[in-house]
Parts: C-alpha cells; sequence; structure tokens
C-alpha cells in the first residue's frame, strides 16, 4: 500500500501497525473514495470478531484523507455473575493479549452442590481454542456421596455449525464419610482418557415454528484411556404455535455409552447423570437406577420424551401442561451385556416410568424458569416420587 496515497493510524491497538495493514488493509488501496466508508465498516467489523480491536470506530480527515482506526476500549473485562440454577461465575477476559487477535479468559465457577470449576483457555482469531479446565464435585445431597475431582486439557476448533476437539485428561472419584460399602468402592479409582468430540447444532428459527437439533459424539481411544468407550447424545426441540395464545414443545434427549473395554467399567466421572444431562419431573433423580443402588451410579443409557402445551397468560409468562416418559440403565457387568440387551432394558413397557405436570413458566431471556405440580403415572417400586418441581428449560 502507498502510504502517500493513503495514510492509515491505529490508535489505541497493541499490534503491530505492518499485521493490521497486511491482515485487514491489503486491497484498500483499489476501493474507490465513495466507497471508504462502508469498506472500513466490514474491516473494523471483522477487527472486533477477531478480537484485535473492542468497539472499534474510525475516523477520515477530510482534508487529508488520513484514516484513523481507534479502539475505544482496552480490551480487559471482569465480571461477576449469579445465575437462576443457584450457581456463581467470576470471569476475567483479556483480547489480543499477543498483538495477533484473539482472547485470554480466565474462568471459576462455584455451583450448588459444591461443584467449583475453574479454567484458563487461548481463542485465536480464526477461533481455535486450548483451555485447561479443573472441576470438582462434591454434593452434599446424603446419598450421592462420591467426590469426582476431573483435570482435561483440550484443543478446539469450530467449522460452520461443527466444533471439534482433541482432549486429554483423567478423573478421580473417591467416596466420603468413610463409606464401606463394596458397589460404591467399586465405581472409585482414578481413570485416564484422550480422545476427540465433535458436536453438530442446528438452530432454525421462524416466525411459526423453531427447531432445535443438537448432536454430540465423543470417542476415548484404547490404551490412551483405562476405559475405551463412545458416547452420544442428542437433542431434539420442536416448538410452533396451535392457536392464538396456546403453544405447543416438544423435548426429545437420549443418551448412550458403548463400552468397548470388556476388563473395565465406564468411569462414573463419564456416565449421565439427572441434572447435568436431562430431567425427568416427579422422580429424585438420585433413585433413578434399574436396581435402586444408593448413591445413584448414573446410567450408560437413557431417554426422555416431554410433550407440552403452553399458554400465555402475560408477556413473560404461561401456564403450562405436560407429559413425561422416560427411563434410564446402567449395566455395570460387560461381559454379560449386550446393545441388544440393554435397548431391550431401556424400552421395556414395564419399567419405563411416566409423569404429567400443571405449573406455570415465565420468560428469563435466554430461558424460562417452570414451577409446577407432578403426578408420577408409571413408576418401579424403589423409585422416589416427587410431587414438585422446579427446573430450569432453554428457550430455542
Amino acid at each position: 500500500m502507498d502510504d502517500d496515497d493513503i495514510k492509515i493510524k491505529f490508535v489505541n491497538i497493541k499490534s503491530e501497525n505492518v499485521f493490521l495493514i497486511e491482515t485487514y488493509f491489503k486491497g484498500f488501496e483499489k476501493l474507490p473514495r465513495r466507497d471508504w466508508e462502508r469498506g472500513l465498516e466490514y474491516i473494523v467489523g471483522q477487527m472486533e470478531n477477531d478480537h484485535v480491536v473492542t468497539k472499534g470506530d474510525f475516523e477520515i480527515d477530510p482534508q487529508t484523507n488520513e484514516i484513523t482506526v481507534i479502539s475505544k476500549e482496552r480490551g480487559i473485562s471482569f465480571g461477576v455473575s449469579a445465575n437462576t440454577d443457584k450457581t456463581s461465575s467470576t470471569r476475567f477476559q483479556l483480547a489480543n493479549p499477543f498483538g495477533k487477535g484473539g482472547l485470554v479468559g480466565f474462568e471459576f465457577s462455584a455451583g450448588l452442590y459444591k461443584n467449583n470449576n475453574g479454567s484458563v483457555s487461548y481463542t485465536d482469531r480464526f477461533g481455535n481454542t486450548l483451555s485447561l479446565l479443573k472441576s470438582s464435585q462434591d454434593p452434599v445431597i446424603k446419598d450421592r456421596n462420591f467426590k469426582i475431582d476431573e483435570t482435561t486439557l483440550s484443543y478446539s476448533f469450530q467449522k460452520n455449525s461443527n466444533k471439534f476437539s482433541i482432549f486429554a485428561g483423567d478423573s478421580t472419584v473417591s467416596v466420603l464419610n468413610k463409606n464401606k460399602n463394596k458397589e460404591h468402592l467399586a465405581n472409585t479409582g482414578l481413570a485416564f482418557k484422550t480422545g476427540i468430540s465433535h458436536i453438530y447444532s442446528s438452530n432454525l428459527r421462524s416466525k411459526s415454528i423453531n427447531r432445535l437439533f443438537k448432536i454430540q459424539n465423543e470417542l476415548a481411544f484404547p490404551i490412551l484411556s483405562s476405559c475405551s468407550f463412545f458416547k452420544s447424545n442428542i437433542t431434539y426441540s420442536l416448538d410452533f404455535p396451535l392457536y392464538e395464545q396456546l403453544k405447543f414443545r416438544g423435548d426429545f434427549i437420549t443418551g448412550g455409552i458403548f463400552n468397548f473395554s470388556k476388563d473395565s467399567m465406564i468411569p462414573i466421572s463419564e456416565r449421565f447423570f439427572n441434572g447435568r444431562h436431562y430431567n425427568f419431573e416427579g422422580f429424585v433423580d438420585s433413585s433413578l437406577t434399574e436396581k435402586g443402588r444408593s448413591p445413584y451410579l448414573g446410567s450408560s443409557f437413557f431417554f426422555t420424551f416431554r410433550t407440552a402445551l403452553l399458554h400465555k397468560i402475560k408477556d413473560n409468562a404461561s401456564v403450562m401442561a405436560y407429559h413425561c416418559i422416560g427411563n434410564t440403565v446402567l449395566p455395570l457387568d460387560s461381559n454379560e451385556t449386550t446393545f441388544k440387551s440393554t435397548a431391550l432394558k431401556l424400552f421395556s413397557t414395564n419399567s419405563i416410568r411416566s409423569s404429567i405436570g400443571l405449573g406455570i413458566s415465565v420468560d428469563m431471556g435466554s430461558a424460562d424458569i417452570e414451577c409446577s405440580l407432578v403426578k408420577p403415572l408409571f413408576f418401579n417400586s424403589q423409585d422416589e416420587l416427587n410431587n414438585f418441581a422446579f427446573g430450569i428449560n432453554i428457550k430455542i
């Protein structure tokens, strides 16, 4: 670019001028003067997306035609938030840390059941992320007395609606309160894994219909993992208006873990747990297990199907009626369990649970808060029932 024809100045941007000009202004000199503003709007927007500038702006001197690109903020943010699910998080972010765009982030969150998560990550201007996550779960619920500590290092990149990750980590599971139960102790110990994961999500919104489809797959490699497995989790949600203020919503969620290691169990830190993966109104989550184990040992296969009718009574509130069916299975002995036998147990009419409920749903922006009275219809003898439900439903 000929600096005699076009002069560009950068203010409050922590990058070399050569990098900025070669990356964002290459070919800009070919634009006619009347298109400069439109071109600069696009360039500054791209610089914001790449975290090179924060709240970017530009000025054009009409006398000299000198262009000034400005970052109005220094790119440092700090925040503390409290969420409706009784979790809190503290977040610190630094934009453009090395002069090439990108974002460095530090985050710590604390949950309702003494769940603590800390992470540090770096995302470059192309959206590739390197992160280190440390989590500790120490629930206070009396019948779920496992302590789970996990550390994971991952590298992820995104292409359109697909997110791919390569990860390596370990987890330690222990019991509290001097628990001597043999079955509980058999689920403790150290586990490690190395593998890949893929997430695909599609969100379709229109005036008449909203649809969300998401599939998450994870593969733990043999030899590099204490238990080689393939885990898949699928979510499909759909809502559409029926008549004036009346709306229908359906949610189907299912997941399965396929164990390739006949000599080892699926680590408890990898299993599905209610509250973390799905909700089932009318049942105490710690009791949903095929053999009534206590504490709840999670599940390796599950499904829930929920249909609901919502009638708006205010701008942000609706009354709702819903019906849920679902089931969970946890086959621990891999030598005697096949996929066919597990599927038969999961969808067996003798073990499927169901419930109906009536309540109110309040729109809180990105999610709906739901309170309802519930009546379990079909359940197993060892299930613990609940006639009141409180939950958070992510909006489509």
